[in-house]
């Protein structure tokens, strides 16, 4: 019996709808019996409502076989309708406002993607104007049955859970609550929720093979080795097999190593050195405990921004702006070294300078600056650096010429020490502001050609911009005080410029090792600051096991 089928007999039969009940509007009755003379003085009998007793749906022969079909789980549905048989998403037009809510949110799920949701998706789409009961109750059915496949998508990577359990949370109090903790709203995090089940599959598949160490591997070589390579960028980066001389590195296997090193941020110089070998070498279930780890953060973190935000991905050493919910700006940054690590945090940028001071933090005078300065007595007024007695406003300018560098109290480094704007000043041009207990921005620099490196962790915990001017004309585009013109001319002046944003900016710095990008391709960064690492070694190993769940 089809699913359509089945439900039609299941509603006839338990719910005991009359075959009169639902008027033609031709001026007949449905059991042939022509309408009274006087049917337009009767009042009208009213439609049946819906009841939603769904209590016994699923006792139907054939039904969970047809929900099956659709990649629903009959099991959790049973439970859930006979512990509340009411419905939670139809009416007697159909779709309820909730209804309509979650198979929008499901739609986003499916499409960012929860693919295995999809065929339910479209199928409820389908009936979403369900005009008689027997389409009711199969709508409210394939809603369920699809919210609790996604919901356990989203969470299973990372938290011990079932469909059924999952099901059980949905408050009937708080529909539009439940929906929202369910169904996670950012389509990024539903893109990774696919990546992660397709790289379980590929592990359950067998994973990929591992290729021996050895000397680096570049075009045109032939190598025993050059055949493993291409087996294992076969399997995630398109190496084509069949070929003639499978252990020469010809072109097309340059492209495909190339590609696996742009997604692992690696330099895509297409030449296999050990850093390239370690990452093709990492086990599938070393990817598939980042690839979950990864979700936990975001999952927890709750990342809906809404469509107008700054994100840093400091593990990436990228930025990009969406504003209107469309990217309209992404660059490559600098970030904090190992020891002086750029933190995670929300804020928002409410404010730039052009032409910025640079107030030297104590840390940094006392480590970076003072053996410059022990090393060149010139080295502060070459650079435009002027020293404070201390700390307060008021505090006198000193000549760094009457100094001992050298001395207890000098090496105490008590001073302020801020430098002046110009071509020397190491925040460059433009520095955009957040509020923050760490003291970090967004800045330009002096030192422009680290940019292009793979690994750009060179900083003091700021993020460096290679083009802060361009930037700051698009985080200003809309503001009429500020054309292009203006900027150049504030700029060319010299002057410290500070500027409240009329419209600030959130801002996020984020630590990610593993994303979907734009394009769909799978990313993956070293955990270099090691934060992913203690948290991974306590989580318990991914397995196959958590498909079927």
């Amino acid at each position: 019996m089809s699913f359509r089928l089945s439900l039609m007999a299941l509603a006839f039969v338990t719910l005991a709808v009359p075959a009169w009940a639902e008027p033609t509007g031709d001026g007949v009755q449905p059991n042939g019996a022509p309408s009274p003379a006087n049917a337009t003085l009767m009042p009208a009998l009213p439609a049946p409502t819906f009841s939603g007793d769904l209590a016994h749906a699923l006792e139907t022969p054939g039904l969970p076989q047809s929900l099956a079909s659709l990649g629903l789980d009959p099991a959790s549905l049973n439970d859930f309708y006979k512990a509340r048989p009411a419905a939670l998403w139809v009416n007697d037009q159909g779709l309820n406002a909730e209804g309509q809510a979650l198979l929008d949110a499901l739609w986003q799920a499916a499409t960012a993607g929860c693919h295995n949701i999809a065929p339910a998706v479209a199928h409820a789409q389908g009936l979403a104007k369900a005009s008689s009961t027997p389409e009711r109750v199969e709508l409210e059915l394939t809603l369920t049955g699809a919210l609790a496949e996604a919901a356990f998508a989203a969470v299973a990577p990372f938290e011990t859970t079932t469909k059924a359990e999952l099901l059980d949370s949905i408050d009937a109090t708080d529909i539009a609550g439940a929906r929202a903790e369910l169904l996670p709203q950012d389509a990024d995090y539903w893109a990774l929720v696919g990546g992660f089940w397709n790289y379980l599959e590929l592990a359950n598949a067998g994973g990929w093979p591992a290729m021996a160490t050895g000397p680096k591997l570049e075009a045109g070589m032939k190598d025993p080795r050059v055949k493993e390579l291409r087996a294992r960028l076969a399997v995630t980066d398109g190496a084509v097999l069949d070929v003639p001389e499978p252990d020469v590195f010809d072109p097309q296997l340059v492209e495909a190593v190339e590609a696996f090193q742009r997604r692992h941020g690696l330099g895509d110089d297409g030449v296999v050195g050990f850093k390239s070998v370690d990452a093709l070498n990492l086990p599938i279930g070393s990817r598939l405990q980042t690839i979950a780890y990864n979700l936990k953060k975001r999952h927890d973190a709750g990342t809906d921004w809404g469509n107008r935000y700054i994100v840093v991905n400091i593990a990436a050493a990228t930025m990009k702006f969406v504003d209107g919910g469309q990217m309209v700006y992404q660059t490559n940054t600098v970030v904090g070294r190992t020891d002086r690590q750029t933190p995670e945090l929300d804020s928002t940028v409410n404010r730039l300078e052009f032409n910025p001071y640079w107030t030297v933090p104590p840390k940094i005078a006392r480590i970076d600056l003072l053996p410059k300065m022990q090393k060149d007595p010139g080295y502060f007024a070459a650079h435009g650096i002027k020293i404070y007695s201390s700390w307060e406003e008021s505090a006198e300018e000193i000549d760094p010429e009457t100094i001992d560098w050298n001395s207890a109290e000098a090496k105490a480094m008590r001073y302020r020490l801020r430098q002046e704007p110009g071509p020397e000043n190491a925040l460059g041009p433009v520095k955009f502001l957040f509020p923050n207990p760490y003291d970090v921005y967004l800045h330009g620099t002096n030192h422009p050609d680290l940019f292009v490196k793979p690994a750009r962790f060179f900083s003091s915990g700021c993020i460096r911009l290679p083009r802060p001017i361009e930037f700051a004309a698009v985080v200003l585009r809309d503001d009429p005080n500020w054309s292009q013109a203006r900027i150049d001319s504030v700029l060319q002046g010299g002057v410290n410029t500070p500027v409240r944003l009329a419209q600030p900016i959130p801002v996020h710095l984020v630590y990610r090792t593993a994303w979907i990008d734009d394009a769909g391709t799978f990313e993956f960064r070293e955990d270099v600051y090691g934060r992913d690492r203690k948290a991974i070694a306590k989580s318990p190993p991914v397995t196959g096991a958590q498909a079927g769940k």
